[in-house]
């Protein structure tokens, strides 16, 4: 049976997060026996707790440190382990050093982002190549990105994120309405994301104020409202903005939740308005509940939301205008909302399905071993 760890720094609740849980909920006891280990505490610990997969604590400074890779070279040694599946470059890096205390287990990384790194990345990436290692990028953008930061091609496969479509269509309900005292003829345009600067949340709250300036606060009668769930250090300077440019009373600022479907369920719009993303796994669960999409062109987020699956549209990041626009086409065009939908149903469910990550990511680890 193949033994693997999950090893991640941050044990959060972002989309990196859950793609770790997925990866360890798909295939634990599946041919294969899942540990997790982290640094800093999260809900990612209690989930996989959840799961029965045995979890350890590893203190991981920074990406060098020595102490930390002794350890985990003991704890690969004490629990078998066949390969150590990071996320970010802390552990990774870690992972790496960790061989120098006899750890000899393959070391599959995978990348998340698409923004280039410090300059001394590009060095040591070109020592990695040589290093028995496997990343996969979850877009195409995010390999270009590790291509042009000193990484070998033949080094770098493409598994694209996935999501669990049964999950999020098994469903329909939603109680997020009567929760938050927003009436049901209202129009919902919602965002999932950590309130951090590279999220542009201020961006998006400059857009809603202008889609105000020129359409109004209201759609063909109905009342727009913009659901911005997530925490993070941007939080209250994005509040101060919103009151500041008038809009506050038309945004809920939610807070962190853990009921997705719930909320993705009960809205009538997403919105992706980051200025990094190498894919986006919300936008995927969006498409998922059948919502149309607005999103920032960063990243790999052409390789979803694109002139064939026709499920969104796409604006340049900072674009307020182009933002402003796009959020009163959908709210007042209806048809146009259902259309994008419909075809980003239909674009998950054939090329961005769970089943398909799962399958990919074990023939990696079938690869090494």
């Amino acid at each position: 049976m193949l033994r693997i760890l999950y090893l991640i720094n941050h044990a959060g609740k972002g989309g990196t997060e859950r793609y770790v849980h997925t990866l360890a909920r798909q295939l634990h006891g599946a041919g294969t026996e899942v540990f997790f280990a982290y640094n800093e505490e999260g809900p990612l610990v209690d989930r996989m707790r959840e799961l029965g997969i045995p979890v350890y604590r590893l203190e991981m400074k920074s990406r060098f440190d020595l102490k930390a890779a002794l350890s985990l070279a003991g704890l690969c040694r004490k629990l078998n382990i066949d390969i150590v599946h990071t996320q970010f470059l802390r552990e990774f890096y870690i992972a790496l050093i960790s061989r120098l205390f006899g750890n000899r287990v393959y070391v599959v990384n995978t990348c998340h982002m698409t923004h280039t790194g410090h300059p001394a990345d590009k060095i040591l990436n070109k020592l990695i190549s040589f290093n028995n290692t496997r990343t996969i990028a979850v877009s195409h953008a995010a390999e270009r990105s590790l291509i042009m930061q000193g990484m070998q091609p033949r080094d770098i496969g493409v598994i694209h994120n996935g999501v669990d479509v049964d999950y999020f269509t098994k469903d329909s309900s939603s109680g997020i309405r009567e929760e938050l005292g927003i009436d049901k003829n209202s129009l919902i345009a919602v965002s999932i994301a950590r309130f951090s600067p590279e999220k542009g949340h201020s961006f998006l709250i400059r857009s809603i104020a202008r889609l105000f300036e020129t359409h109004g606060p209201a759609f063909s009668g109905k009342k727009a409202v913009f659901l911005l769930v997530g925490d993070g250090e941007t939080l209250e300077e994005c509040k101060n903005l919103a009151r500041e440019l008038g809009v506050s009373d038309h945004i809920i600022f939610a807070g962190y939740r853990s009921d997705v479907r719930n909320i993705l369920k009960g809205s009538d719009i997403y919105i992706c308005h980051s200025q990094y993303e190498a894919l986006g796994i919300s936008i995927l669960e969006a498409m998922a509940c059948s919502l149309p999409v607005i999103t920032t062109d960063v990243g790999g987020t052409g390789e979803i939301v694109n002139d064939e699956s026709k499920c969104g549209i796409r604006i340049q990041f900072g674009d307020i205008d182009g933002m402003a626009n796009a959020m009163g086409l959908l709210f007042e065009n209806s048809l146009l909302r259902e259309e994008y939908g419909r075809n980003g149903l239909e674009t998950v469910m054939k090329e961005f399905s769970v089943s398909a990550m799962i399958e990919k990511t074990r023939q990696v680890y079938r690869e090494c071993v």
